[in-house]
């Protein structure tokens, strides 16, 4: 039961915090270095299936509110007028709510969600837009991006698109030079947060995924260019590219169709070295000329060019782990853990440089058909 409270839970406090998990399956949202609230599913007050601590303070520059409205709002609930427990860590949070029930919480959080839309349950229930200024600032970083669209806003949201993709992103200002910003696909958002590093946040809102107290100018451009740069990638950037230049190619002889081949092989290295950011994708290796773009369902073996250029049907490998994956001597499970053939010899592994530790740096869904794949089809089993 506490597990299905708790993902309600962290979807109405979206974007409210990274998640730290505490004893007995309580936890607490921090931002930044503040703590904005704490849950808690045992230790309760009798009746009681969960008890939340806030800190308005903390919340409400995340909320865009001031501190006297978010505990106004508060104020008016009975979930904060029951009997709840009040010791040590729960103790020093301002605001304390109590639940008898599942239906008791949804309703709460139903009502709350509505609060950080900005419905009119309040009479100053706004949610603030960025100044002129601070806005022509993150259009900028979105165009370096390549988010080439008018920008929309919604609320205290700024919304970007662009003509090369269908993902759309949006900018929200919580505090000077801090930034939230939200991301269409969780896909998208994952690959972003694994290059910069970055906590991810998940939602049910408009943004299934969110970054969360971005600090400063300089990382919010950072992270648009490199969400911008994800985007082309995974749209089919490389294919759309060998498109437009073989279009015109003539393909009647093999020679002709050789040329047409090395041009996808280029454009796909190419991708598969943004994708990657120039780095073996299982020894983290960074120079350049020694890596190979592998495919993992190889050229000839495809369907369509679509898929001969797919970034997902690639690995960017150090030169001796893509003559291994080639061959089919080593693979890779669902989790990206290495699978080596049972013809290499313990010494032969040995002696070929192979380390039992060796695993793909990150995994993203497509990238599993293309390595099921190759472990049926190439893999020396």
């Amino acid at each position: 039961m506490s597990r299905e409270l708790e993902n309600l839970i962290l979807d109405a406090f979206a974007g409210l915090g990274s998640r730290r998990p505490m004893a007995n399956g309580n936890f607490r949202l921090v931002a930044g270095a503040n703590q904005t609230c704490a849950v808690y599913f045992s230790g309760n007050a009798a009746g009681n299936a969960v008890e939340i601590g806030l800190a308005p303070k903390a919340l409400a520059p995340l909320l865009g509110r001031t501190e006297r409205e978010l505990s106004q709002w508060l104020g008016g609930h009975a979930a904060t007028r029951r009997e709840r427990t009040v010791s040590g860590q729960r103790g020093s949070y301002p605001v304390g709510l109590a639940f008898g029930s599942h239906r008791d919480l949804a309703a709460f959080l139903g009502a709350w969600q509505m609060f950080r839309r900005g419905d009119r349950e309040t009479a100053s229930a706004v949610v603030a837009a960025p100044g002129a200024l601070v806005a022509a600032r993150i259009e900028k970083a979105a165009q370096d991006g390549g988010f080439d669209r008018t920008p929309e806003r919604h609320g205290g949201w700024l919304v970007f698109r662009s003509t090369a993709f269908a993902d759309t992103l949006a900018v929200h200002v919580l505090a000077a030079e801090t930034f939230r910003v939200g991301l269409s696909s969780r896909t998208w958002a994952q690959k972003v947060a694994a290059d910069r590093g970055l906590p991810l946040l998940r939602s049910t809102g408009d943004w299934p995924a969110i970054f969360d107290s971005v600090p400063g100018y300089e990382a919010l451009h950072a992270l648009l260019q490199r969400a911008g740069a994800v985007a082309r990638l995974l749209a089919g950037e490389g294919a759309a590219a060998f498109r437009r230049e073989t279009q015109a190619l003539p393909a009647t002889t093999e020679a002709e169709r050789l040329v047409i081949q090395r041009l996808g092989q280029d454009i796909f290295r190419q991708s598969l070295i943004d994708y990657w950011q120039g780095r073996c994708a299982v020894t983290g290796l960074d120079v350049l000329p020694l890596l190979r773009a592998s495919h993992i369902r190889p050229w000839a073996q495809c369907d369509s060019d679509a898929e001969r250029l797919d970034v997902f049907n690639g690995l960017l490998l150090a030169p001796q782990l893509d003559a291994l994956f080639d061959g089919g001597w080593i693979s890779f499970d669902d989790d990206g853990g290495l699978l080596v053939s049972p013809e290499l010899s313990g010494e032969q592994q040995v002696r070929l440089g192979v380390q039992p530790g060796w695993r793909l740096a990150e995994l993203a869904a497509p990238h599993i058909g293309y390595l099921a794949w190759h472990r049926r089809q190439l893999f020396r089993r």
